[in-house]
């Protein structure tokens, strides 16, 4: 910081206190206009009883009249922090029927038999005195699996070999050969 700027923000500084310090000190005065120049109004001549009752009868009934006249909301269709059953329309339309699915049940029989699906998520490797070892990182029916060679995943699959971009396993109920690789 340069001595230039030092010398200017200590003499804002001050100048700022000086400003702060003289305006705590003033009382606020009220000043009337019908009155001369140079005379204050003390507070108890401010508002004078008589004409009080008046302005404050006089403004309640200004805001209910007002009132009256406000429009009123109307009551939304639906409130989404109840829970109660729909309201019946007055015209109700029947949806048109939707065409039967598409699907051949000789699909759906093979994803049912196919069993626990587990998909590869990524490979870690790491340093040994043998040289890289590799741990395949997979999903099956929810939880996360850490396997190295040899390793059994949900007693059906042994894993046989892992690569940098993919995981040979192989089901052990019928010897099937897996593959699964990084997406």
């Amino acid at each position: 910081m340069t001595n230039s700027r030092v010398a200017l923000l200590t003499g804002g500084g001050a100048l700022l206190a000086a400003w702060l310090s003289s305006a705590a000190g003033v009382a606020p005065s009220t000043v009337r206009s019908d009155l001369p120049s140079g005379v204050a109004m003390t507070p108890a001549q401010a508002v004078t009883p008589a004409s009080a009752p008046l302005d404050l009868t006089r403004e309640v009934a200004r805001l209910a009249s007002r009132l009256e006249d406000a429009p009123r909301p109307r009551q939304p269709a639906r409130n989404p922090f109840t829970l109660s059953s729909r309201m019946e329309t007055s015209t109700t339309s029947k949806p048109a029927p939707l065409p039967p699915p598409a699907a051949t049940p000789a699909v759906v029989e093979r994803v049912a038999a196919a069993g626990p699906v587990v998909a590869l998520v990524g490979i870690g490797a790491e340093r040994t005195s043998y040289g890289r070892r590799r741990t395949a990182i997979l999903s099956a029916e929810g939880h996360v699996v850490l396997a190295h060679i040899g390793d059994e995943v949900l007693g059906r699959f042994q894993v046989r070999a892992i690569t940098d971009d993919a995981v040979d396993l192989i089901d052990l109920r019928d010897d099937t050969p897996l593959r699964l690789e990084l997406p």
